[in-house]
Formats: structure tokens, C-alpha cells, sequence
């Protein structure tokens, strides 16, 4: 129940947000802004000295773009979409630097909720060796807590999609868990 009044609450703000309310605007901004800077420094990686900046830049395309929104109840979907974009252009940008850029950034999944005695700094490392986007849907789906939909919506690709990418994240890393005998018995 208290989900569906949190529902209802954020579509208020949006709603407020659209028609110029700062005061809503800037509610919605105190709710995401943690969860938006996890995400942009995780997805960042090497890069995330410009996290400041690219969030910046985020919010500011948010804030025009608002008013454009038609179904306000996908606001957190269609604002990771919106950072998505964003980080990709970060990387775009890494690449006319390096052609590496890309693939030496690192997208580690969040392990600060880890409630058990395993040693987070293996679990760093393991999610380091999977592919950027089964580690992007990994951080969606379990830290952010995101639908397959809302998923999907974020990167553009089918739900389906986005169940295999996790499906075999999970997989790879389960098998390097155990190839690493850090499996406790």
C-alpha cells in the first residue's frame, strides 16, 4: 500500500514539476540526485572525476525536458534514460581520447547493502570482469530495483533482453565465485 502512496506522491511532483512548481522540482532532485550520482559514478568507472558535471548536465536536461513529458507515472524510467544517454556521451567523448575508454572504465554493481560476511572487495572484483552491460542491468535490477519493463525502457532494449542479460550475469558470476573458491561451505 505504502508503494502505490509513494506512486501517487511522485506522480503529484512530476505533475507539480510540469506545471513550474520549483518547490516539487526540487523534491523530486532530493529523491533521485543519491540514487542518479551512484549510478553515473558506478557507470563511469575510471571516469567518474566528471560525475559532478555530467549530473549537472543531467538535471538541466531533465528540467527542460520535463514539461515534455507525456506519462508521468514513467518519470524514474524516462530519467534514467536520460542519464543513460548521458553517460554514453561521456563515453563517446573518452573515446575521441582513448579508443580503450570503454572498455577500461569499470560499471561495479554496489555492494555498500551487503548484509553477509562475504568480502566485498572479492565481489568487486568479480562483477569488474562482466561485460558493461550485464553489470548495467545488474546495478538496475538490484540496487535501483527496476521492472524488466522499466529496464528495458532505460536501455533500449527488449524485456527480454534484459532477463538474459541479468540471467547470465548472475550465471558468470556464480562461476567465477566458485572458480575462485570463495563459496563458503
Amino acid at each position: 500500500m505504502s508503494n502505490n502512496i509513494e506512486q501517487a506522491y511522485e506522480l503529484t511532483l512530476v505533475l507539480r514539476s510540469q506545471m513550474g512548481d520549483e518547490a516539487a522540482f526540487a523534491e523530486l532532485f532530493r529523491k533521485y540526485s543519491p540514487r542518479l550520482r551512484f549510478y553515473v559514478v558506478k557507470m563511469l568507472g575510471d571516469r567518474q572525476s566528471h560525475a559532478d558535471d555530467v549530473l549537472q548536465e543531467i538535471w538541466t536536461s531533465v528540467f527542460r525536458a520535463l514539461p515534455k513529458l507525456n506519462e508521468g507515472a514513467a518519470f524514474r524510467a524516462w530519467l534514467f534514460r536520460i542519464t543513460r544517454a548521458r553517460v554514453c556521451r561521456e563515453f563517446r567523448q573518452a573515446r575521441m581520447d582513448s579508443i580503450d575508454a570503454f572498455e577500461e572504465s569499470q560499471i561495479e554493481v554496489a555492494t555498500a547493502e551487503v548484509e553477509s560476511a562475504v568480502d566485498v572487495e572479492a565481489v568487486q572484483q568479480q562483477l569488474a570482469g562482466l561485460s558493461p552491460e550485464h553489470r548495467e542491468a545488474l546495478l538496475l535490477r538490484f540496487m535501483e530495483e527496476m521492472t524488466y519493463d522499466e529496464i528495458a525502457l532505460v536501455t533500449g532494449q527488449s524485456p527480454g533482453t534484459v532477463r538474459s542479460r541479468i540471467h547470465y550475469a548472475k550465471r558468470a558470476l556464480r562461476r567465477a565465485w566458485k572458480e575462485n573458491s570463495y563459496e563458503t561451505k
